[in-house]
Order: C-alpha cells, then structure tokens, then sequence
C-alpha cells in the first residue's frame, strides 16, 4: 500500500513533470512549430510531441481513426524502431502502448537532467530543466493547447506521456516511468550529456 501512496503523490508531479521526457544528446539543438509539415522522423534525441492517437492493447483513444489505422496500430509489435505513418511519427512506450505523434514542438532544449526519489521508497523520476529555447516553447504550448496530450520521448521511445494543464512547469518537468534508482540515473546522465 506504501507504493501506491508514493504513486498517488507523483500524480500531481507526473502533470508538472510529464512535460518533458527526455533530452538531446547534442548541445546544439532548436525547437520547432507543430505545424512544420517538414519534420517527421525522430531525431533519437529528447523530444515533446503532441499525441495525435494512441493505442494500448484493446484501448484506443484519440480522434475517429479510420479501421485500416487503427489494425495497423493493433498489429505493431513494441519495442519498434519509429516510423512515418500517414505523415505522423509511429513509436511505443515501455508499456507496449503504440503513439501517433505529430511535429516535435520541443527538440532538445535540456539544460539539465538528475535522478530524484520520491519519498524513502524505491520510486525515482528523472527532472528536466529546459533551456531558453525549450522554455519559450513550453510557455506557448501552456498557453496555447491546454488539453492536448504531449507525449516525451528519448531514443525513439515514449518515456511518458501527459495531457497539457494550466499547472504545469515551462522550464523543468519530470519524467515518470517505472524507474528504479540505476535507470533514473542512467537516463539523467544521457540527456544531460
């Protein structure tokens, strides 16, 4: 019962910290417009997309999908390399859940990565801070698309995923996963490298 207390607590934390998933491994790195019809592919990098759908065995969710679409994401087998799907980005979380993401709307951006624990169990979470760039982007997402699902990937995988609210952080977030202390460490030090 103590862990789903220690869970319960992230709840509030996974909004604030969800933002942010992952981060680049290049020092040089740029934000760009969901409406930049011209990026698709993941950069294997840290990125903030928008979830178009996602499905999770037997669960759909997003908008009408037409049933070709919907097949194709009940067929994907998780893990899987990303792809392009209908001009969207194809990709799976942990958890075998199959994304549909659109443009990156942050790309990068990490100024800083660290492991942190929650309360005196084994429950960690990575915190992300954003650099100038990635902030600004955040700010008008915030503002702009309350509501919308954003999903947080690194290495052409979902690390999380959180629907935008008002509360939210537009410089550092939290990464919430099923992270014990090594793989919180372990993702801390590459997106902060």
């Amino acid at each position: 019962m103590g862990a789903v207390r220690h869970l319960r607590t992230l709840a509030p934390l996974a909004l604030v910290a969800g933002l942010l998933a992952a981060c680049s491994n290049s020092s040089s790195s740029s934000s760009s417009s969901v409406d930049d019809s011209t990026v698709v592919g993941s950069s294997g990098g840290f990125e903030i997309r928008p979830v178009f759908a996602r499905y999770a065995p037997g669960v759909p969710f997003g908008p009408q999908l037409p049933q070709a679409l919907v097949d194709e994401m009940k067929q994907q087998s998780c893990p899987m390399k990303p792809r392009e799907v209908q001009s969207m980005l194809m990709e799976c979380d942990a958890g075998k859940t199959v994304y549909l993401l659109k443009n990156p709307v942050v790309s990068g951006d990490v100024a800083s990565a660290s492991a942190q624990q929650v309360g005196h169990g084994n429950i960690w979470f990575v915190e992300v801070g954003l650099d100038q760039t990635g902030t600004e982007a955040m700010k008008t997402l915030i503002t702009d698309q309350v509501g919308t699902e954003l999903a947080f990937s690194y290495g052409g995988t979902v690390v999380t995923s959180v629907v935008v609210d008002q509360s939210l952080h537009p410089d550092h977030i939290g990464l919430i996963g099923d992270f014990d202390k090594a793989a919180a460490t372990q993702l801390a030090s590459q997106l902060a490298s």
